[in-house]
């Protein structure tokens, strides 16, 4: 936390926890648009390198995201990712293989990784990236983490793409799938993106329904001893379960436990107690935590207010005849046409929906001629492109569109008698007199209207830039970002998928998609995490009586699309609106019969979407656990629990003091900058460890002219003048294995005494406090460590509250000064006893800690190896399945691969039952705990 250059929202967190709890090394990500999925894999990937020294991270996404993922890496992790190719991972791989400490973080493209069919015979680097793949099956996984994004591509396992997903999952120790997509408890979609996860815990189908089925008494227990005081009866109630439950969790030890020894009315009625036994509830059945998914009406920080505006332009006469006639003799040609070319008549429509002046000099200039264009359009305005036959050529089309646009169609006469963008002209230059100097986002599916409109606004010197499928989309970026850049940014919607624009507060859609999921991609580019508006303004543009204002009103209005993301499934909601365009673009209907259409879709859709909320209520109680962890993670940022600069900082320079004598820190020019003096001793160690544990390249500190520190926590936060200083660089970790190997950790303030105003705490009343901390250690099928904070007030009954105790002492270290004169201040006796009652409370709440780690790890472990032992099975039963393949074959080029495949299996069980006898060697948790500090407080 606080580590890297990211604001801080609580939510985002929620997946890293799910993430360290889930047995599957491995999490879905299903967050609405917005939220900040990326932030949250870097997130996840900055704790694995904190706390098991990850060094490789491979990114899958969509071509088009890949530049994006490289700068958020960089700019928000300070992590350098490279944009490679197939051929270019398998060498990686390769070397990372015959070199363990080879670290790196590479960003790939799903199209350019994707297995061909003839994958066993071809050269490409994807075929020899998924030869490279089936060879690691059995071996050690060669990626400390794999994240996938957009993971619903791969929710179909007869695809070329989850088939690479599925090759990638055993090379790979942890995946993060991400996703935007609704979640649907008993669809196939979800099972087959839970089957990459963790193909032995999500067996079939219905496996996740079920363990979060056999969840719910534990959930709701959980929230019920959260919400207030109950009676030990009432606890012991409530776990009495139904008898499928009780067959599933009886196995549990924490189950039979809590059964057997009920926590204490006591426990229960005390807020402290309370939250000890609700965090026990939601540690039983980890297997929960492998989704998670967070809504944005659920994210308090940043509910930015959607306030549309419908601006409808009224046709000018010249206008007006030619969207008459265009939609006349479209319509007669479709008459004649297959349905597949239906979909291609749309596109005339909906251009001249868009510009009618951009598209009539379009087709008088013969653009827009191709298959791929259609394509790109069809796309564009939320149809599926593989509605296009192979066969398709969109010339006789186009001859028809260019004798219409030159019999009715007089370009300079549309543009002069364009009413669109007079009202387009109006509202901005109105909008720029209210809001100076801000940047404008407008929307268009066609690129001629881009294009047309960067003429018009040119001409009246507002200066704008276009994005489409073919321009350098980082430079147009970059110089719409920039202030002094242009005002205007004219995007398509093939080129701003993953693209980031919450600097700006107004968007233009100038044309209108009819499909809801594309109306909320486009706002969701400025309606998103960093957005500082409290109101965002959405201008939505369109002709009067027409198609497109009948759609607007009596769909997208109605369905209040503008406001709040519909959570209908894309793929069934993108089904009925292609349903309704075909029909209202290509067959002849009247005004009232188009309105009867779309109010039938209407309803549709709304069924749909009253079916999608319940289910997202069901899935979001379950999987995201409501506020729990989020509120956790509140406490932890609110309690200071997170190293900062100035503590890295103390760290070294007393390491320095005590321990590498002729070495010191030398402040710089600024603050936290620091030059670095090693004597040749200290040099010749540091030099060793970093070539021990292959960190070179990683720090210049032991070179002949070693560059400036500067000591700030927060990875990516980029300081060009310094070789910043956090809590992975080489020098901390050389310190902290220092300790470790001679046990140099001292108790530098035993026993203090300090001040502090009760104007720097919140609710903690003045008075005298004697507070006690001890470190606390448990090392089984996974390792705690954490720090337990006492605090009392002397002469009162009962300690603080333990946040409230943590909170008081992590202050007081960072902010408090010295008490002297404390033996004339105090009874010392009287605070003696009161110590002493901190250290017995300690010691009772650390065998009750020892306790609870014991049962947890005994199911942990239980699990862990039936995974294990499951995985086995599955995977020699395919590496079986392939050796008897071979065998039938009869073919001596597969003859000679049975070794191989043996030798597979073998290294594979090898590798397997040494990790199932290393688990059952933890039989018995080891555990510890070490004074830290203790003494008085007082808060005046």
């Amino acid at each position: 936390m606080n580590t890297t250059n990211t604001e801080f929202f609580a939510y985002q967190f929620k997946p890293v926890l799910n993430f360290l709890e889930s047995p599957c090394n491995g999490i879905l990500i299903a967050d609405e648009v917005g939220l900040g999925k990326t932030i949250e894999a870097g997130l996840i990937w900055t704790e694995l390198q904190a706390r098991l020294d990850a060094r490789r991270l491979l990114v899958i996404c969509p071509a088009m995201l890949c530049e994006k993922w490289r700068l958020e890496l960089g700019d928000r992790f300070g992590i350098k990712a490279e944009i490679v190719d197939a051929g270019e991972l398998v060498d990686r791989l390769k070397i990372a293989k015959s070199s363990p400490y080879q670290s790196f973080a590479l960003i790939s493209s799903m199209q350019g990784l994707r297995p061909p069919k003839d994958a066993k015979e071809s050269k490409r680097g994807s075929a020899r990236l998924s030869r490279l793949l089936e060879e690691l099956e059995a071996e050690d996984p060669l990626l400390d983490m794999v994240v996938i994004d957009e993971a619903h591509y791969l929710r179909n396992k007869e695809t070329q793409t989850n088939k690479l997903a599925r090759s990638i999952r055993p090379a790979a120790h942890n995946l993060v799938l991400l996703s935007a997509t609704p979640i649907q408890m008993r669809s196939e979609d979800l099972f087959n993106l839970l089957h990459l996860l963790d193909e032995d815990a999500f067996p079939y189908p219905s496996s996740f329904d079920e363990i979060l089925e056999n969840n719910k008494p534990l959930i709701r227990l959980r929230d019920r001893v959260r919400s207030g005081p109950m009676t030990r009866d009432e606890f012991v109630k409530a776990l009495e379960v139904d008898d499928l439950v009780r067959i599933i969790l009886g196995e549990s030890e924490q189950v039979r436990y809590m059964r057997d020894n009920p926590p204490t009315d006591e426990e229960l009625e005390s807020p402290g107690g309370r939250s000890l036994i609700a965090d026990q509830l939601d540690r039983i059945n980890p297997l929960t935590k492998v989704v998670s998914r967070t809504l944005k009406r659920d994210v308090h920080e940043r509910r930015v207010i959607r306030n549309p505006k419908c601006i409808k332009a009224k046709m000018t006469e010249p206008e007006r005849i030619f969207y008459q006639q265009v939609t006349e003799k479209v319509r007669q040609y479709c008459e004649s046409q297959q349905i597949s070319t239906g979909f291609i008549l749309m596109i005339p429509q909906r251009q001249i929906a868009s510009s009618m002046a951009a598209a009539c000099r379009g087709w008088q200039e013969r653009l827009d001629a191709t298959r791929a264009d259609a394509a790109d359009i069809l796309y564009e305005i939320g149809l599926n492109p593989e509605n296009v036959s192979e066969g398709f050529s969109p010339g006789n089309l186009l001859l028809e569109l260019i004798a219409i646009a030159k019999s009715v169609g007089d370009y300079s006469v549309l543009r002069q008698n364009d009413s669109k963008y007079a009202s387009l002209s109006r509202s901005l230059k109105t909008y720029w007199e209210e809001h100076p100097g801000k940047k404008i986002v407008l929307f268009s599916f066609y690129k001629q209207t881009l294009i047309y409109l960067q003429e018009r606004l040119e001409e009246e010197g507002i200066s704008s830039i276009v994005l489409h499928g073919g321009t350098d989309k980082q430079d147009a970026l970059n110089q719409f970002k920039d202030d002094n850049g242009p005002s205007v940014l004219l995007s398509s919607e093939v080129a701003s998928e993953g693209v980031d624009l919450q600097f700006s507060s107004l968007l233009v859609n100038y044309d209108l998609p009819w499909n809801p999921m594309r109306i909320e991609q486009r706002i969701g580019r400025i309606d998103r995490i960093g957005q500082r508006e409290e109101k965002i303004l959405i201008f939505n543009f369109m002709y009067e009586e027409t198609v497109d204002e009948r759609v607007y009103e009596s769909l997208l209005a109605r369905l209040d699309v503008f406001t709040s993301a519909l959570g209908v499934i894309e793929g069934t909601l993108g089904d009925k609106i292609q349903e309704l365009t075909l029909e209202l673009l290509t067959h002849k209907l009247s005004p009232e019969e188009e309105e009867e259409r779309i109010r039938q879709t209407r309803d549709a859709i709304e069924n749909l979407n009253i079916q999608q909320v319940q289910l997202e209520e069901q899935a979001s109680h379950l999987i995201a656990h409501g506020e729990y962890i989020q509120n956790k993670v509140k406490a932890a940022k609110e309690l200071g629990r997170y190293i900062r600069g100035e503590d890295l900082l103390s760290y070294v320079r007393d390491f320095l003091c005590e321990h590498l004598d002729g070495c010191r820190l030398v402040p710089a020019n600024r603050p936290f900058e620091y030059h670095l003096e090693l004597s040749y001793e200290a040099r010749a160690l540091i030099g060793a460890f970093i070539q021990e544990n292959q960190l070179m390249g990683k720090s210049q500190i032991i070179s002949p002219n070693p560059p400036t520190l500067y000591f700030n926590n927060r990875s990516g936060d980029v300081n060009s003048r310094a070789e910043q200083i956090t809590q992975s660089h080489p020098l901390i970790r050389f310190i902290t294995d220092f300790h470790r190997r001679n046990e140099t950790i001292k108790r530098r303030f035993p026993v203090v005494a300090a001040r502090i105003s009760h104007l720097n705490l919140q609710n903690i009343p003045a008075g005298v406090y004697a507070f006690c901390i001890q470190r606390w250690m448990a090392s089984g099928a996974r390792d705690t460590e954490r720090l337990e904070y006492v605090a009392w007030s002397v002469g009162h009954e009962h300690p603080l509250p333990k946040d409230s105790a943590e909170l008081l002492i992590n202050t007081v270290a960072h902010e408090g000064e010295d008490w002297l004169g404390t033996r004339n201040e105090i009874n010392c006796n009287l605070a003696a006893e009161f110590y002493d009652r901190c250290s017995e409370s300690l010691e009772d709440t650390y065998r009750a800690f020892v306790s609870a780690q014991e049962r947890e790890d005994r199911d942990r472990r239980a699990m862990m190896i039936s995974s294990i032992e499951k995985h086995l099975r599955t995977q020699g039963d395919r590496i079986n399945e392939r050796i008897a393949r071979y065998e039938r074959e009869g073919d001596e080029k597969y003859r000679r691969m049975i070794p191989a495949e043996r030798g597979k299996l073998k290294h594979l069980t090898d590798r397997l039952q040494s990790r199932i006898a290393e688990l059952r060697l933890k039989d018995n948790v080891t555990h510890g705990h070490a004074f830290v500090s203790a003494g008085v407080i007082k808060v005046e």
